[in-house]
């Protein structure tokens, strides 16, 4: 602004002193204008200062995630407390997961972020005050110039005797007539004096079973697995619910989880072991702990027997001939494996057929990874430290095949190919050349992390390939805890403003309009329940979902933010130019002045 001030002189010097030499009477034109150009120089740049308020009102932040409103809570002290310290004046914001306006409903955020919170009421006059529990996630992270100056007023809650089901690891795919294993993680708090509890689960709201359940000494943490018998559900989504029931727990919040379970009626991947050596073996169990509840092996043990590889339950040749069918992905010894279906994949293991000549030796995995579709997952391993595979069936690929691993014979000679595949018109077929790979599970560590990874990696290949094409789709998250937005996420790659979302509960069917970012993103806050959405503008897009009454705000946590405040700031307020009158006035009367002086000189 100064060298605005000085330039505006300069011109104004020039005119009137050099070029219409005007004396002293150009001395003073030549003032009024330049005091009027900076004054219109400062309102069009609008330039803010700071000016010192005398006894501003305090922003009070009021901590509202559940953890307030739990067993041993204090809202409506902290309440009560924010409202002494706003005043008739003051204002009150609200903080947890999001910032808002403060009210007197209960508590509803299922997390508790403050730095949000802050940088808005530092940006106010006055004091800033946070009446929190003190249970802050993003304590530790704080900026140490948004504290600075704020007064911190605890109201911790009391540690009331309680059980809380902390986590709910379950299958999200199963199959009909499939055994269910559900792992709890349990804990406990305060002076709880139950040893056993009781675990119902129920699906579709019917209970399907009650177990009891030791309980870890308070306060303490336990893990625990429920196993249930075979389910004969019908196909489709079906709501698991999992309940706590602890003779006196005071807070009921935390003892049920809720998930989404997708019964196939057939299995995604199947896989055909004959023979039933421990490399199908092998196969099976990891498939299974990749892709759970979507994997069935099944073994031939004699001609025409065929018998489930996990029960070891006898499966008719016709079951199995269904199950083939109606698979995605059939993983089979031998050469001659065929896709059953139009566009069913297939994963094929050559040394076990025994009709291909295998050559014997200690086969050493190349370090590097060729360039494939499956190249992604497959270059973080150290395939050149892996156990030695026992044989390999010789294969030439063809042009259009490609090769992602590759092996030498005692890391000598010429290298020949462990895994390649081929895509023909989306029908996709994925080869494996090695014999033994089933060492590099029973190994683990590494050698089990690489196993896996190429078996993920396959298998992700090969399920693309089943998927029909069809417009971009919406994806949602299935599961999130109470307090916690949906979110919602468009897959194309053009992505809209907006889009129309129908969601429904048991008790209504509503519809949401999702606003998306740029990165294809959209949040939706609901109230704790069971949903089926779909797109309603006729795009191939629909699932499931369940905002979970269960939050992690309500077992008790540690205080992370203390009691206190920082040295005070001085009350400071932003002023910007055009809030300024007199300075309207100022370019008004120094600009008309110097053309009246100029009129009355008789100068144009």
């Amino acid at each position: 602004m100064i060298a605005i001030g000085v330039l505006a002189a300069a011109i104004a010097g020039v005119v009137y002193l050099g070029l219409e030499r005007l004396g002293s009477a150009g001395f003073g034109m030549a003032v009024l204008r330049t005091v009027g150009v900076a004054s219109l120089a400062l309102l069009l740049i609008n330039p803010a200062g700071t000016t010192r308020v005398a006894d501003a009102p305090p922003t009070v932040l009021l901590d509202a995630s559940l953890s307030l409103g739990a067993a041993g809570g204090r809202w409506r002290e902290a309440l009560d407390t924010a409202r002494a310290l706003a005043g008739k004046d003051g204002v009150m914001l609200r903080f947890g997961g999001r910032v808002a306006a403060s009210d007197t409903t209960p508590p509803e955020d299922g997390s508790t972020r403050l730095a949000d919170a802050l940088r808005l009421a530092h940006g106010r006059p006055g004091p800033v005050v946070v009446v929190t529990d003190g249970e802050v996630e993003d304590a530790g992270t704080l900026e140490p110039s948004l504290l600075e100056g704020t007064g911190v007023v605890l109201v911790p809650r009391h540690v009331a005797p309680g059980a809380a089901l902390l986590e709910l690891a379950a299958p999200g795919r199963v199959g009909r007539g499939d055994s269910l294993a559900l792992d709890l993680t349990i804990g406990t708090f305060g002076p709880l004096g139950a040893r056993q509890a009781r675990v119902e689960v129920a699906l579709d709201g019917r209970v399907v079973a009650r177990r009891e359940v030791e309980l870890p000494p308070a306060p303490g943490t336990a893990r625990r697995r429920v196993a249930l018998g075979p389910q004969r559900l019908a196909p489709g989504a079906r709501w698991l619910s999992v309940r706590l029931v602890t003779p006196g727990d005071l807070e009921p919040g935390d003892d049920t989880r809720w998930r989404w379970l997708h019964v196939e009626d057939q299995p995604v991947v199947v896989v055909l072991a004959s023979p039933a050596d421990w490399e199908f073996r092998f196969l099976v169990r990891e498939l299974s702990d990749i892709a759970p509840g979507a994997v069935r092996g099944y073994a031939l043990v004699q001609s025409g027997r065929w018998v489930d590889m996990r029960t070891l339950a006898p499966v008719a040749a016709s079951a199995v001939d269904e199950a083939v069918a109606g698979a995605t992905v059939v993983v089979t010894a031998g050469a001659r494996a065929s896709p059953a279906g139009p566009r069913q994949a297939v994963w094929r293991w050559l040394p076990g057929d025994s009709t291909l000549a295998t050559l014997a030796g200690d086969w050493y995995v190349s370090a590097d990874v060729r360039p494939s579709p499956v190249a992604g997952r497959l270059g973080s391993g150290s395939w050149d430290s892996l156990p030695p595979l026992v044989g390999l069936v010789p294969v030439v690929p063809a042009d259009a095949q490609w090769v992602a691993l590759s092996a030498r014979l005692a890391r000598r000679g010429a290298e020949r190919p462990v895994l390649l595949g081929w895509d023909s018109a989306g029908v996709r077929v994925l080869t494996v050349t090695g014999e033994g790979l089933w060492r590099w599970a029973l190994r683990g560590g590494a050698a089990r992390e690489a196993y896996r990874a190429m078996l993920a990696s396959g298998l992700d290949w090969l399920l693309e390939g089943g998927r029909a094409a069809g417009p971009a789709t919406v994806t949602a998250t299935e599961a999130v805890p109470r307090g916690t937005p949906v979110a919602f996420r468009f897959t194309g790659d053009s992505v809209p403003d907006s889009l129309q979302v129908s969601v429904t509960d048991a008790r209504s069917t509503r519809d949401l309009t999702l606003r998306f970012d740029a990165e294809g993103s959209a949040l939706a806050w609901l109230a704790p329940g069971a949903y089926r959405w779909s797109v309603r503008d006729g795009a191939r897009a629909a699932g499931v979902f369940v905002v979970e009454a269960y939050s992690d705000e309500f077992p008790p946590r540690a205080v992370t933010l203390a009691a206190g405040s920082g040295r005070l700031r001085a009350a400071l307020a932003a002023t910007y130019a055009r809030q300024r009158p007199w300075l309207f006035a100022l370019v008004i009367l120094a600009l008309a002045a110097e053309w009246i002086w100029r009129h009355r000189r008789g100068l144009p």
